[in-house]
């Protein structure tokens, strides 16, 4: 009996240690507060996707509206030894507007568009952005860290700034896996 307990309890800690989360992972989600209360488009849900071809990020909002004037950024860390971004995404939420992929230093873009596969929308009846990265965009890292801030100058006064899933903070490093 005492034998039968002691493989009982040695398969339920082995079971443990295979079921226990990864450091790295393929998706990443979290859940932003409402605390952008002077602007519709306040940020409530960042999710990540690192895919074995591309990164596919969507941004939930309160509201997304044709006729905004807010934007946003996603920024993208593919070197943990640099502080900030080395690449950032940015785009309008309201119709008609662009989006570009350009390098970025710390946490600002600059002037180096990024030249391959990448889009980038929003979906005003959903109100989700979704942008897809191709891999080859950041030399096929086998992980990312993603950031996202959303600008709006909706009221022309204060400008209201949401972060998620924090001002200047990373998300998990996301590992590159099958499907995106």
């Amino acid at each position: 009996m005492r034998s039968r307990t002691v493989l009982v309890a040695t398969a339920s800690v082995v079971l443990a240690g295979v079921v226990a989360a990864p450091a790295h992972a393929e998706y990443y989600a979290v859940d932003d507060p409402a605390d952008a209360p002077t602007s519709l488009t306040d940020i409530q849900r960042l999710e990540a996707n690192h895919g074995g071809d591309n990164l596919l990020v969507r941004v939930r909002f309160t509201e997304l509206m044709r006729s905004s004037v807010a934007g946003v950024s996603v920024f993208l860390d593919t070197d943990r030894d640099r502080r900030g971004a080395e690449y950032v995404l940015s785009s309008g939420l309201g119709d008609g507007t662009d989006y570009v992929l350009t390098r970025a230093e710390g946490w600002r873009a600059v002037d180096r568009r990024v030249r391959c596969d990448y889009s980038a929308r929003p979906r005003w009846g959903k109100d989700v952005f979704r942008a897809v990265i191709g891999r080859d965009c950041f030399d096929r890292v086998p992980q990312v860290r993603v950031s996202v801030r959303m600008g709006d100058q909706a009221d022309g006064t204060q400008p209201a700034v949401d972060w998620a899933p924090k001002r200047h903070r990373w998300s998990v490093p996301i590992a590159s896996g099958l499907g995106a």
